[in-house]
């Protein structure tokens, strides 16, 4: 129980600081947002980039974990998918709700407890986690969404915004452009790999500090639980 709290409190610790912050009114009511905004566009990628242009093809060929996570996170998209289509729901309501409870937040809030628990052996396969999200279960949901609201009545439509909205989001173009150098045994210059690590550095604590942030506005509960699918889940967003 102890060596759970010892894992637990610098990561929750973290939350607590940014609802605090914004509950005593140090941050403003935009905090959540701008500090969201920071680190799904400048720190996680950069953190992504960085492990991915070190790691070699080794580290990343985990099939079996590949597999694990993919069947565990696709599982669940499947039953709540199914559970609301059969209920009643529409077909893009279920699919925002299948992604929001299939949404591993592996990005936020994986890597600081991996690394707290494995250390820096967990920076790889969590990248591995992340890119299954980002790239598989993102990509699912935005197909449903948009066959859902029949948006794009073609299916060569529909590939190009699945596409468009895949290739804006800097968590998948980050890891692709890291498993490039990589390949290409390019060479980071030192003074880009210092700005690297310091962005990297900074993704962790700014994430948790923002979900914190996040949880502490005040909002009715319906507009919550839509505000915590777009703060959460990046479909909405990319």
């Amino acid at each position: 129980m102890l060596f759970s709290l010892q894992i637990l409190l610098p990561v929750f610790g973290l939350v607590f600081a940014g609802f605090a912050c914004r509950r005593r009114g140090v941050l403003g009511p935009s905090a959540a947002s701008e500090l969201n905004r920071f680190v799904v566009w400048l720190a996680l990628p950069a953190l992504l980039f960085d492990i991915t242009a070190h790691a070699t093809w080794q580290q990343f060929y985990q099939p079996a974990f590949a597999a694990a996570f993919a069947l565990a996170a696709g599982g669940v998209f499947v039953l709540i998918l199914t559970m609301r289509i059969l209920s009643g729901r529409h077909l893009a309501d279920a699919s925002v709700d299948a992604i929001a409870a299939s949404y591993p937040n592996t990005g936020y809030v994986g890597f600081p407890l991996c690394m707290i628990v494995f250390g820096t052996a967990s920076l790889t396969p969590t990248t591995i986690a992340t890119i299954l999200v980002t790239c598989v279960l993102f990509a699912l949901a935005i197909v449903l969404i948009e066959l859902g609201l029949q948006t794009e009545r073609t299916p060569h439509k529909l590939g190009l915004t699945v596409v468009r909205s895949l290739a804006r989001n800097p968590l998948i173009v980050s890891p692709i452009a890291g498993v490039l150098v990589a390949g290409t045994h390019v060479r980071v210059p030192p003074s880009a790999e210092t700005l690297l690590k310091l962005l990297s550095g900074a993704a962790s604590p700014c994430a948790l500090v923002s979900l914190g942030l996040f949880l502490a506005e005040k909002r009715p509960a319906g507009e919550a639980l839509g505000g915590v699918r777009g703060q959460n889940s990046c479909c909405s967003r990319y």
